[in-house]
């Protein structure tokens, strides 16, 4: 795996002092490393210099920086019940430097202890789990989440943390395609909720006030406690168009303890139970799987090879997660299919 190695500060201070840089630039070089070291992340003196850490070339480097649209390629995945979202896949090469910005850079960069999406140790039924047998459950979903974070608020994520402007413009623009950030790309995930700091935060401060509990998994918000959410949900709206994100007013739901009160697919109405959806979906992709054979159904779908068995999979273990011995059905059900691929 590609890593970015982290300079010896000490080592480096020697260097300078036998090189013969004078003592007001060695001090502000000096500076700039240990601020970076503060924050745990490695120090890059500039483009040239990155290149130099990954192994990789000055030119190549430069082409992934200024040409990003020739090293992605969309492909269409399944939903978990119905329609399709369309990935961009990064190459090989680029989603390893990618992968490596994540690991040593992204994740030293603080999130919320809200935000449940894309963060080891943590899954969609501990989300689910924060808003069992509450009175009122409110449901909102961001729109076009990874679309509505572009290039600029990237930038100044890394600017933020010490990072030079020419080092920002470069990290930001190996992450994002676009001008914005691509689902598929590894960095995509983390960014999103490093972005989303201030928003939880916010968020959060007003569900305390209210006495709730505040959640979001990715572009999914829910809010949970005895206050009719109507009294607030207009304060909610608002601070979501302050941080630039927008609310799409169709998924919008206020959820009773009387009638099902779902939260990412889980009904959370006094235990966690899956949606019947979700197996009725399986169970009909399964009999027409068997009945026509995988290339014909896949073929009447619309659907490539590509990510469809790990979709069906995917399905079968968050049933697990949440009802382990419907989950292992399902898995047993999937495994005695004839995968030719």
């Amino acid at each position: 795996m590609m890593r970015i190695e982290k300079i010896n500060i000490q080592e480096y201070i020697k260097y300078l002092e036998k090189v013969g840089v004078s003592d007001s630039e060695q001090k502000l070089l000096i500076e700039y490393a240990a601020r970076l070291e503060e924050n745990g992340i490695p120090v890059i003196w500039d483009m040239k210099h990155f290149s130099i850490l990954l192994g990789i070339e000055y030119k190549m480097l430069l082409r992934y920086i200024n040409s990003a649209n020739e090293f992605y390629h969309p492909i269409c995945i399944p939903k978990k019940t119905e329609g399709f979202r369309q990935l961009e896949i990064p190459t090989m090469k680029l989603k390893e430097i990618q992968s490596a910005i994540l690991v040593d850079i992204l994740e030293h960069f603080k999130v919320s202890p809200h935000a449940y999406a894309f963060k080891k140790g943590r899954s969609i039924v501990d989300n689910a789990r924060k808003h069992i047998d509450k009175e009122y459950v409110l449901n909102l979903d961001l729109k076009d989440f990874f679309g509505t974070i572009r290039y600029e608020r990237v930038f100044r994520v890394f600017y933020y943390y010490g990072y030079t402007k020419e080092v920002s413009y470069m990290l930001a623009k190996l992450v994002t395609q676009n001008e914005v950030l691509p689902q598929g790309a590894p960095t995509s995930p983390y960014l999103s909720n490093v972005v989303c700091l201030k928003l939880d935060k916010r968020l959060n401060g007003l569900a305390r006030k209210l006495n709730c509990i505040y959640t979001r998994y990715a572009d999914d918000i829910t809010f949970s406690g005895s206050v009719y959410p109507n009294e607030y949900l207009y304060l909610v709206r608002r601070i979501i168009k302050e941080e630039g994100f927008c609310v799409n007013e169709d998924k919008t739901r206020i959820q009773t303890r009387n009638y099902r009160q779902e939260v990412t697919g889980i009904i959370v109405n006094k235990r966690l139970r899956v949606n019947r959806k979700y197996k009725l979906y399986l169970r009909q992709q399964i009999y027409y799987i068997k009945k026509f054979g995988i290339d014909n159904h896949l073929h009447k779908i619309g659907c490539d090879a590509s990510g469809y068995k790990e979709h069906l999979y995917g399905i079968a273990y968050f049933i697990k997660m949440v009802e382990k011995e419907e989950g292992e059905k399902w898995l047993c059900e999937l495994n005695q299919i004839n995968w030719y691929y």
